[in-house]
C-alpha cells in the first residue's frame, strides 16, 4: 500500500477554529458547492460539536499532514450513509491550506475516502457531484473512475449565476477492478488527471 502524505483523523473540539478561518475565505469558498455565507465562530463550534457528537450518517475528518507535524491542511467528509441500501454521498472537501492545493492531497483524500467507504463500511455504491464550472474538480472525478450518471440543468445559484451539477457514481464491482489492476496507483491518477485535462 502506497504510504500517503496526508491522513484523516476524526474532529477536535478546537478545529472549529481553522474550520471558520477557510469557511469565510471567499476564494476559499469559490472552489465548493456550496454558498457562500459568513458563519460566527460561535456558530462554527457548534457545528464541529454537532458533527463529533452525531456521527452515525454523516461522518466528518480533518485533513492532516503525515508528517511529525501533524498539521490540519483541510477538512471532508462522507455523507447521508444508507445502511440498507448500502450507499453514501462522496461529501465535500476544502483544503484550506494553500500549500497543499497542489492537487496531490485532493487525488490522496478520494483514495482514502473509498478505501474507508468500501473496505470499511462495506458500501455498494459512493456518489457525488460538482459544478460545471470546477472543471479541476470535474476531471478529478473521472480520473478517479467515477461514472457520469447525469446533469442537474441550473441547479445551484452561486455568484449570481445559475450553475449545472454534474451528478457521478463508482460501484463496488468497479472500485475492486480497478485497484486490482493498478488504476488507483497515484501516477496512474495523475496520468489520468493530465490527460483528461488535456480534451478540456
Amino acid at each position: 500500500m502506497e504510504k500517503y502524505s496526508i491522513f484523516f483523523r476524526a474532529f477536535e473540539p478546537n478545529d472549529y477554529l481553522l474550520i471558520n478561518k477557510w469557511r469565510n475565505d471567499p476564494e476559499i469558498q469559490k472552489l465548493t458547492g456550496g454558498t457562500f455565507r459568513y458563519v460566527s465562530s460561535e456558530r462554527e463550534k457548534e457545528w464541529v460539536r454537532e458533527k463529533i457528537m452525531n456521527n452515525t450518517t454523516d461522518i466528518y475528518w480533518a485533513i492532516c499532514v503525515n508528517d511529525e507535524s501533524q498539521k490540519m491542511i483541510g477538512y471532508t467528509s462522507i455523507n447521508n450513509i444508507d445502511y440498507i441500501h448500502r450507499s453514501a454521498f462522496g461529501g465535500g472537501v476544502v483544503i484550506g491550506d494553500r500549500e497543499y492545493r497542489d492537487g496531490i492531497s485532493l487525488i490522496e483524500r478520494g483514495l482514502l475516502l473509498l478505501s474507508y467507504a468500501f473496505d470499511t463500511l462495506n458500501l455498494n455504491r459512493v456518489y457525488g457531484s460538482c459544478l460545471g464550472e470546477h472543471k479541476t474538480s470535474l476531471c478529478l472525478v473521472k480520473s478517479m473512475k467515477y461514472e457520469l450518471e447525469g446533469i442537474e440543468k441550473q441547479a445551484i445559484y452561486k455568484d449570481g449565476v445559475y450553475h449545472n451539477r454534474f451528478l457521478f457514481a463508482l460501484l463496488r464491482e468497479d472500485y475492486y477492478k480497478y485497484l486490482h489492476n493498478g488504476d488507483y496507483e497515484l501516477r496512474a491518477i495523475i496520468r489520468r488527471f493530465r490527460d483528461i485535462s488535456k480534451d478540456k
